[in-house]
């Protein structure tokens, strides 16, 4: 139910994609080009719903650009035949990518999310790479963030044929965003708890896909961005538990599931090494093996303590807090990505798009 409305929002919110309005424009002046990459589809070729699916696509990652007529990656998506997929994702974003004269984003989500970091090491490596100062990547909800993790890289796993690796650094900014109990992005690192398990199964539904498009990166809490090298990590705090989510749908009064949500709430965090006492060295999964080690520093808990004084680190425990300087050019970019789109809203509204 809660997905269906999810698609229903962005068919509506799609409208006003074609709204004129503005964009972000770069300091030498030339408006920046978003190239969008979507994830995995089922049965693409015979799948009679596909092209409601792929009308929404141009709202991937709406918060990250402001280019009204954003291009879409058209490649097989196929989650079956993962490595094929990637490569005919990747040849075809570095076509995108190269026929544009100007600053360009690239922006993938799930599988997407995959492609684009491929082809960021493509593109670095190539005869004549983009300038790094007109290329961007950003990475939204990336598997290889997740649940990847779980093994070794070169782990292959026929089902999907798919062999594992990691997010690897590029000479391009990349923004890698993470929504807290995206099943695919943000599973538990403790698996056996079967709690944190079903909670990141449900998160598939209610983090991951249509809803992570819409994250906004003035959500995450400064202590929850995190620079390693080029890497911006955006670590995005998720208001409910996926797993209450369709008592709420369903229409149990919220005071109760919020009561719900407060009891289970410990024991799904539990499965997660970030949210650790300092000195625990329970045992989780990570490349392969049960491992123990110290606990990651932790993410302060804003629903529960507003006044937190320590600043902690998120997700990817082993980054830098991010430099005054680039939060500065990070909030000068959303101050205008945010005048971009509010000047695409009021059109919107002018012409009778809600």
């Amino acid at each position: 139910m809660a997905v269906s409305r999810t698609w229903l929002v962005a068919l509506v919110a799609m409208a006003s994609v074609f709204v004129s309005g503005s964009t972000v424009v770069s300091p030498a002046g030339a408006a920046e080009r978003a190239v969008l990459i979507p994830g995995a589809t089922v049965f693409k070729r015979i799948n009679p719903i596909y092209p409601i699916i792929a009308a929404t696509y141009p709202y991937i990652g709406i918060d990250f650009h402001a280019d009204d007529h954003p291009q879409v990656v058209d490649y097989s998506q196929d989650a079956l035949a993962s490595d094929r997929a990637l490569r005919d994702g990747v040849a075809k974003a570095d076509i995108a990518v190269r026929d544009v004269d100007g600053p360009v984003v690239v922006i993938g989500e799930s599988m997407g999310s995959m492609v684009a970091s491929r082809l960021a090491a493509q593109l670095a490596a190539s005869s004549e790479p983009p300038a790094q100062n007109e290329l961007r990547f950003v990475l939204i909800a990336s598997p290889e963030e997740g649940v990847a993790q779980y093994f070794k890289v070169g782990t292959f796993i026929p089902i999907l044929n798919y062999r594992v690796r990691r997010v690897a650094q590029s000479p391009y900014p990349t923004a890698v965003v993470i929504g807290e109990y995206d099943g695919w992005a943000d599973p538990p690192d403790r698996p056996w708890n079967l709690v944190a398990l079903a909670n990141a199964l449900f998160g598939v539904l209610y983090v991951h896909g249509p809803p992570s498009w819409f994250i906004d990166p003035a959500d995450a809490p400064a202590e929850n961005i995190t620079v390693n090298g080029n890497v911006t990590t955006y670590f995005v705090p998720t208001e409910h538990l996926p797993l209450t989510r369709p008592l709420r749908d369903i229409g149990v009064p919220a005071p109760v599931v919020d009561l719900a949500d407060r009891f289970l709430r410990p024991v799904v965090d539990a499965g997660y090494r970030r949210h650790d006492e300092p000195g625990d060295t329970r045992p989780y999964l990570a490349d392969g093996e049960i491992q123990r080690g110290a606990a990651l520093p932790q993410i302060p808990d804003r629903r529960r303590r507003e006044d937190a004084d320590t600043e902690r680190r998120p997700h990817l425990g082993r980054q830098e807090p991010l430099a005054d300087g680039r939060r500065a050019e990070m909030r000068q970019r959303r101050a205008s990505e945010s005048t971009a789109r509010e000047t695409r809203r009021q059109s919107a509204e002018r012409a009778g798009v809600s």
